[in-house]
């Protein structure tokens, strides 16, 4: 491609910091790439939790309709905020090598010793946190990585829970810990930086050509399981792929219980009505 590829992202630091990411790997290959910040409905009311919203990808719609109006030929996600469905003329092109997926529970006092309040609007972190540590109690905030931390520095809430990926990326090192994916599993697609495109553009090409297996087979057999499933941010679930072994491992946890599954190769369709059946108890 000619001249400078134009790419939609939002504008927190994070958000930046994965345009950056994403433009130095197309600079390798010879591509020069400038950031339009775009500031997505999902910015614009920061108290309705994210399951609350009748509109699904609230971070993501509005960087996706700058392709469509041709303004940018590319957007920049955190993949695990697109949603199950995105306009036909738009594709997902190329997903980044994944950072750590776990999630990170900011916090002096460790979380199995933990009592007070969490602040997070995800449900997945809530349940399965929940079950782990009945003494905590989540409170939902909203706001970037720099919002949140401030929060809890103001002491708005006893502790948060965010993605250790996000921290990673910001070099940002708050107290407290790593939570094991055996306490709560990661949202399908945590740790990978997505790029959209329209589909059959030249950058959805380019981007094919230079996309590393592994992260593309994990990414979208989650994506692939979220769709035939129906998820949303509305349930606990994690969906979690490995290359390495060809498996597919899928958790859900409600109020009361957890539910793990663990699959080898692809999933039959008797399969799927099982977990159909465990996300309707």
């Amino acid at each position: 491609m000619e001249g400078v590829v134009k790419i939609a992202t939002r504008g927190s630091r994070l958000a930046l910091k994965q345009f950056e990411i994403i433009s130095g790997e197309l600079g390798v290959h010879g591509l020069k790439s400038e950031p339009v910040v775009i500031k997505p409905y999902g910015e614009h009311d920061m108290k309705t939790p994210l399951y609350d919203m009748k509109e699904q990808g609230v971070f993501v719609k509005s960087l996706n309709d700058q392709i469509l109006e041709g303004r940018v030929v590319a957007a920049v996600h955190s993949a695990k905020d697109i949603p199950n469905e995105i306009d036909p003329k738009l594709n997902i092109s190329y997903f980044s090598r994944r950072a750590d997926p776990r999630d990170y529970f900011v916090s002096k006092v460790p979380l199995e010793r933990f009592s007070g309040s969490v602040g997070s609007s995800s449900i997945r972190r809530k349940n399965f946190i929940g079950l782990f540590n009945r003494d905590a109690k989540f409170e939902s905030i909203r706001g970037n990585i720099d919002t949140r931390i401030s929060k809890w520095e103001k002491g708005t809430v006893d502790s948060i829970v965010v993605a250790k990926a996000a921290l990673d990326r910001l070099a940002l090192a708050p107290p407290g810990e790593a939570i094991s994916e055996a306490i709560c599993p990661p949202d399908p697609n945590q740790g990978f930086i997505a790029v959209v495109t329209e589909r059959g553009s030249k950058i959805e090409g380019i981007l094919h050509r230079i996309q590393d297996r592994e992260p593309y087979w994990e990414a979208t057999r989650e994506r692939d399981l979220m769709v035939r499933l129906q998820i949303g941010c509305n349930l606990a679930v994690s969906i979690r792929a490995s290359h390495s072994d060809n498996t597919l491992k899928f958790s859900y946890a409600n109020e009361v219980r957890r539910f793990d599954f663990s699959f080898k190769g692809g999933i039959e369709e008797s399969e799927i009505k099982k977990l159909e059946d465990v996300l309707g108890s």
